[in-house]
């Protein structure tokens, strides 16, 4: 009588196999694994283009794949049915795939319990509780060290502990990794995700008297749009004077920017209407596309709700 060890190497080797033929059907010239064959399940492709931004176009099947295992290094297979509960069940991207077997997922699981298994989770947390107190020497060294970390989360939990501190140190030192990466970078490098962290951790500390520069950066770019609220508690005379001189200089990239954030400011009803009328002048395209956006009233189209 074969032991389970045994029944469950036997049911790998068979979908190994299985898994074979199918790569091997298709190195062949088929376009995609036939409906009905062992090891292909049809996809749901209108549920899977809800859920999935992609211009590519959508799996009409899964069938079995081969994978090596991250841990074990054993050749795996990742069943259709597993892809097909994991895409259209759970929701995953179509663009992930299985890394690991299930023995293997199992010790890992069995190992995040255990004190020290999950030390990046810990060092994070520690970071947060750092943030809830006062600073020290110690404390301070601990987020320089974590800020240039290889990895980009820890960078981002340090940049919002500056934040929480929230002293005229922090924000200097928040002003100064802006500097450090003031070309922006693309989406998605860590120059841009650098700046969106560090522009959300000044929102929460940046005092009113750093206003003019909290805009001007706001009015320069999308990565400063946590700084809106902070913007939006500034008097009305910083306001008239904030549009009196960008409609002097009267570029519509950056004139559009403070619609959204006058929506909120506290003032009077008639010098809201003014404001509003002003922009509603304007002829750009963009500015009332903002308009619709933040003043919906202005323009007679749906807004924020």
């Amino acid at each position: 009588m074969k032991s389970g060890r045994q029944r469950r190497e036997e049911i790998r080797r068979k979908r190994l196999e299985r898994a074979k033929r199918i790569a091997d059907g298709l190195q062949g010239g088929a376009r995609r694994p036939a409906i009905g064959m062992a090891g292909v399940e049809p996809a749901d492709t209108a549920l899977l283009a809800r859920h999935n931004n992609t211009v590519g176009l959508l799996p009409g099947v899964y069938a079995d794949k081969i994978f090596v295992c991250r841990d074990c290094g054993e050749e795996q297979v990742w069943t259709a049915k597993q892809q097909k509960w994991w895409h259209e069940v759970r929701l995953g991207s179509i663009f992930s795939t299985a890394v690991r077997c299930l023995p293997c997922r199992r010790i890992r699981r069995t190992q995040r319990g255990q004190p020290g298994a999950h030390l990046l989770g810990e060092r994070v947390a520690h970071l947060r509780a750092l943030g809830a107190r006062r600073p020290d020497a110690a404390a301070r060294a601990e987020v320089e060290d974590a800020l240039v970390d290889k990895r980009w989360g820890l960078r981002t939990v340090a940049i919002a502990t500056l934040g929480a501190w929230g002293e005229d140190a922090d924000i200097a030192r928040l002003q100064a990794l802006l500097a450090e990466h003031a070309e922006g970078g693309h989406w998605g490098d860590w120059s841009h995700q650098a700046r969106r962290a560090t522009f959300k951790a000044l929102a929460v500390c940046l005092p009113d008297a750093d206003a003019v520069w909290a805009l001007e950066e706001y009015l320069d770019g999308d990565e400063a749009w946590p700084l809106h609220e902070m913007l939006q508690r500034q008097p009305p005379a910083f306001w008239e004077q904030a549009i009196t001189a960008e409609f002097r200089r009267d570029e519509p990239a950056r004139l559009a920017r403070p619609c959204a954030v006058l929506a909120g400011v506290r003032v009077d009803p008639e010098r809201r209407a003014r404001w509003r009328q002003r922009f509603a002048s304007h002829p750009s395209l963009r500015i009332q596309g903002w308009l619709a956006y933040a003043w919906p009233e202005s323009t007679g189209r749906p807004g924020r709700g």
